[in-house]
């Protein structure tokens, strides 16, 4: 740690601007709620603005000095200059832009996540005193080619097995970690599991730069095809030999395995029947989800390595780089006249040949009186009562049809045959509620997906027709008989009915 680079880190790098922010607290835990615990690679706009909106409604509640500028406003401020505590940008998918977090806001999480965690108390120094003997000793036997440290290696391990494997059998007894191990050990990895997503940032960050300067390079036409190209392969070589880019394709290699995945779905399925860690509920939501996640932030660093592929795939056009060299000649022509005219501006003008329209006041309409409309004056309507006792009682009459009882009657019938139309259904159970209930079958039929044709008609009679049905029908009431024309409706008996 050298005291020039941190002299600049702190004049410079975002992620001290954002430690230094008078609005550091409310900032880092609107960023880490939003992104990191709901788990979002990336939010609309509209989606974090509202999110914004709502945590700034609630922060006035209790502190209204705080943070008094509006949602659009911060978001300009996190993803522009100096701050970039946001990457905003643009896809093909969505019409608004997206943000998501930025290297510099992911090293500001991780750092203070790990100063929280041990103010609190929680520092596991067994359990990473072992992951480092455990780590060493693993770059002693696989980081040597010597045939005999390997052998003797695994002969100490097969009788360490050996051992174990008789102890349990002999006694019966499994040795487990403390508890208190277990909560240290999966705080560890719950803590590697976050700063492994935010690794993916920089990672990001190296291919977005490449694919800038390539795309930089093309449209000034300052090199020649050939030299862009060159330096696009080979700065892209020389992130995938780097440490960084030789870790992340085999990260790629293996969360994109199938097996591997069904792997890490058993261990998490067995993680959760442990009892040690039933309330550990933050952190196993994250292991949960880390499966899902981890793919989902390998594809979107992936669909930054497919632009850069889409933009060699252009630079290698002929077609197109005629055009960019057309195109840069013209602009650096104008550039140049431009430049050469700024000090001796030209004294000539511009003349135009044209006739003047002339607007003659004739040719405007004579002015009209607007439409005038009748008021009509509004009074309070008067009910007859004698009407209004009627409409009551046709209402009081009306009964409610037995749709239960009415579905029976049909699966009775279709017991005994293969089809009966609605006319011999009533023949067989006359109706009691009139054409009302006529109308339930062909209601009935119709849902049912039994034949309903309009275009053949059948004639029923109704008996014993109550007294309301006459009283809504008119002047049948005397004969005590009805004749309908409807549509002609035939039940059909299904495979359970037979």
């Amino acid at each position: 740690m050298k005291l020039e680079r941190l002299v600049t880190f702190f004049e410079t790098s975002p992620a001290a601007k954002l430690l230094r922010s008078p609005h550091a607290p409310y900032v880092i835990y609107f960023l880490n709620m939003h992104f990191k615990t709901a788990a979002n690679l990336t939010l609309l706009h509209s989606e974090i603005q509202r999110h914004l909106t709502a945590f700034l409604d609630q922060l006035h509640e209790t502190t209204p000095e705080v943070m008094r500028e509006r949602a659009d406003a911060y978001l300009t401020q996190w993803s522009t200059g100096d701050n970039r505590w946001l990457a905003r940008h643009y896809n093909t998918a969505n019409a608004e832009p997206s943000y998501q977090l930025t290297p510099h806001s992911e090293d500001v999480l991780t750092f203070l996540t790990e100063v929280l965690e041990r103010e609190l108390g929680f520092v596991g120094t067994e359990s990473r005193l072992k992951r480092i003997i455990h780590t060493l000793q693993d770059l002693v036997v696989h980081g040597s080619a010597d045939p005999q440290r390997r052998l003797e290696y695994l002969r100490a391990e097969h009788q360490r097995i050996a051992r174990e494997i008789q102890a349990i059998e002999a006694s019966g007894v499994v040795p487990t970690h403390s508890p208190t191990a277990i909560r240290e050990r999966f705080s560890e990895a719950v803590s590697d599991l976050i700063s492994l997503q935010g690794d993916f940032r920089a990672v990001e960050e190296s291919f977005k730069s490449i694919t800038r300067t390539v795309q930089k390079q093309q449209t000034e036409s300052s090199e020649s095809r050939s030299d862009i190209l060159g330096f696009a392969l080979d700065a892209e070589d020389r992130l995938k030999s780097e440490d960084q880019g030789v870790s992340f394709h085999e990260f790629v290699r293996l969360v994109f395995s199938q097996s591997k995945q069904d792997e890490l779905e058993r261990l998490i399925a067995q993680l959760i029947e442990i009892p040690e860690l039933l309330e550990q509920h933050e952190g196993m939501r994250r292991v949960q989800g880390m499966v899902s996640s981890l793919s989902a932030e390998a594809e979107k660093v992936l669909q930054t390595t497919r632009r850069l592929s889409a933009t060699l795939r252009r630079l290698l056009d002929t077609r197109a780089n005629s055009r960019h060299l057309r195109l840069a000649r013209v602009l650096a022509e104008i550039r140049k006249l431009a430049v050469g005219l700024s000090d001796n501006l030209p004294d000539e003008g511009l003349e135009i040949d044209t006739e003047l329209a002339l607007s003659n006041s004739s040719q405007r309409t004579f002015w009209e009186a607007p439409l005038e409309f009748d008021s009509v004056p509004l009074e309070l309507h008067r009910t007859c009562e004698t009407e209004r006792l009627a409409a009551f009682r046709d209402l009081a009459r009306l009964r409610r049809l037995d749709w239960d009882t009415m579905k029976s009657r049909v699966h009775e019938v279709l017991r005994t045959r293969a089809s009966t139309t609605l006319g011999e259904l009533l023949e067989q159970f006359p109706p009691e509620d009139g054409t009302l209930e006529v109308l339930g079958y062909i209601q009935l039929a119709f849902d049912g997906g039994h034949e309903v044709s309009h275009e053949e008609q059948d004639v029923v009679f109704i008996d014993h027709v109550t007294g309301s049905e006459f009283a809504a029908g008119g002047g049948d009431s005397d004969e005590g008989c009805r004749c309908l024309e409807i549509p002609r409706v035939v039940f059909r008996a299904t495979n359970s009915e037979s």
